[in-house]
């Protein structure tokens, strides 16, 4: 009897996947073969002795040869598919994959289906590369999916009385009775605990997900009751995703969290001398509108941001990252700085802010946030100046008179070819402040509109009658410190802010929109 080798094993269990003859599901093969229900199936170098490539196994393409059975492949438990290959555990093998798939390969032949590779076509499974096939994109759980599942009628709960279903998805963890439990209040992100790998034997994410997620759309699915997907491509294909139905006004998310809070690095009540900063009178209920998910910030835990990063730091379960620091990164988009940095790159805002000095100091950037004296917080009454502290973010915008801009600068320093450029300066300013008006954000940070001038001029001092270009830049050329000279900071400046703010009536090529040439 002819006995195949323990290397040949995994060959087979993805034969089918190799095989364009099996027909195509609704899962679209990408720019260079990417497939977003490609699975490498890898055994480990303790199993597969690293003799053959990974296995890379189209899930969606064999769920459509199977005519969606999924008990073909895998074992009911509970009324319930274990998302796992022909077990319950763990455990796998080369042989639990190689004479399972083959057997499935040779029974459709022997009934003339097209099938896949049987014993021996090793390599028509175990492809070089195969760890590069796949085009999986991680499906975001925001605010519009999480309401979606938060009220439908169809997800039960325990709380039967007030018809939340919040448990059917949220749990903790008893380690003495190895049971789950529901608190409600105490809901938290499933990432929380479930990390992209097992961790103290506790599963991880991909797989949790699938034990709840896909369970509950398939169980619906089997009552005709309508559900989310059941495959990859469902999921985890970028156009798919971009199908998935959003909603706009979502209720609030209750969670027993403040509408305002202060962040401070001192305890209000027991600091005796003031060695920090003010406290930040922060918006929670506004903030929350301005994410898709709590994990926007709390990453970790929704607990609070001192309950981890303390004023020293001294935290092993925050990292060892400070209170100053996580708010204040400009590299970390979970903080605070690092997040509205993010916001700078959008059109409207990316003309001024492409080149800030990254390093340059504005002690009125740090007041718009610490605003929140430390002897008003020590009062009777904290919550109402912490209140008053948060409105009065919104209400320091006020526009400039613009009598005050010039309206039009002649710039003709390039007259010995073109015709002086006539720039309408007050006409560019308002369009500025159309822009920041849009935005709270920008609206918050930007109460002086003078600093607005400094967008242009960005090394001169915040007023409204700044120095002349030509003040820091030569007509000569560029400087020995490596500035442009004039001409090149006016088309450096110019041309890369209108591609920045998307502007479209004036293009980068264009010399004569601006320069008419001489006859």
């Amino acid at each position: 009897m002819l006995r195949v080798r323990p290397f040949q094993m995994i060959i087979l269990a993805m034969l089918v996947l190799s095989f364009p003859f099996i027909g195509q599901t609704k899962t679209e093969k990408r720019d260079d073969d990417k497939r977003p229900d490609y699975i490498n199936l890898q055994l480990g170098p303790e199993l597969s002795k690293n003799e053959m490539e990974p296995v890379g196994f189209l899930h969606d393409l064999h769920t459509k040869a199977l005519d969606g059975k999924c008990a073909t492949c895998h074992i009911e438990k509970n009324n319930i598919f274990v998302f796992k290959f022909k077990r319950t555990d763990e455990k796998a093998s080369m042989d639990l994959y190689h004479d399972n798939c083959i057997a499935c390969h040779l029974e459709k032949k022997a009934s003339k289906e097209k099938a896949g590779p049987v014993t021996a076509d090793c390599r028509s499974c175990h492809v070089t590369g195969t760890s590069k096939k796949s085009s999986w994109e991680k499906i975001n759980f925001n605010r519009s999916l999480h309401f979606r599942h938060e009220s439908s009628g169809q997800i039960k709960g325990q709380d039967t009385l007030n018809k939340e279903n919040c448990s059917a998805c949220h749990h903790q963890y008893n380690e003495k009775t190895n049971e789950i439990f529901y608190v409600k209040g105490q809901e938290e992100s499933c990432a929380y605990c479930h990390k992209p790998l097992k961790q103290d034997n506790i599963r991880p994410i991909g797989q949790a997900s699938h034990d709840a997620c896909v369970k509950c759309h398939q169980t619906l699915e089997t009552k005709d009751i309508d559900a989310g997907p059941v495959t990859c491509n469902g999921c985890h294909d970028t156009k798919e995703q971009q199908k998935i139905k959003t909603v706009s006004n979502i209720p609030r998310l209750k969670r027993n969290q403040p509408d305002e809070v202060a962040i401070t690095g001192w305890i209000p009540g027991k600091q005796k001398t003031k060695t920090y900063m003010n406290g930040v009178a922060f918006n929670h209920k506004f903030h929350e509108t301005k994410t898709d998910t709590c994990k926007a910030c709390h990453h970790e835990t929704l607990k609070k941001c001192n309950d981890c990063h303390t004023a020293d730091g001294g935290e092993v379960k925050g990292g060892f990252v400070s209170l100053e620091k996580a708010m204040h990164s400009k590299d970390n988009t979970k903080s605070c700085v690092g997040c509205h940095k993010e916001f700078t790159k959008k059109s409207d805002c990316a003309g001024c802010h492409f080149q800030a000095p990254a390093k340059k100091d504005n002690s009125d950037s740090c007041k718009t946030c610490h605003n929140l004296e430390q002897a008003k917080l020590q009062s009777m009454e904290p919550g109402k100046f912490v209140k008053k502290a948060v409105a009065d973010i919104s209400l320091g915008y006020k526009p400039v008179a613009v009598d005050k801009i010039p309206e039009t600068i002649v710039i003709d320093d390039l007259s010995n070819k073109y015709k002086p450029a006539s720039f309408p300066h007050r006409k560019m300013v308002k369009a500025i402040f159309k822009r920041v008006e849009k935005s709270d954000m920008a609206k918050a940070f930007h109460t002086d509109q003078a600093r607005l001038c400094m967008g242009c001029h960005h090394n001169s001092p915040k007023t409204l009658e700044p120095p002349q270009c030509a003040s820091c830049h030569s007509k000569k050329g560029p400087g020995v410190d490596g500035r442009p000279g004039l001409t090149g900071a006016f088309h450096g400046q110019c041309i890369t802010c209108h591609q920045k703010m998307e502007v479209q009536s004036v293009v980068a090529t264009d010399c004569v929109k601006c320069h008419e040439e001489k006859k």
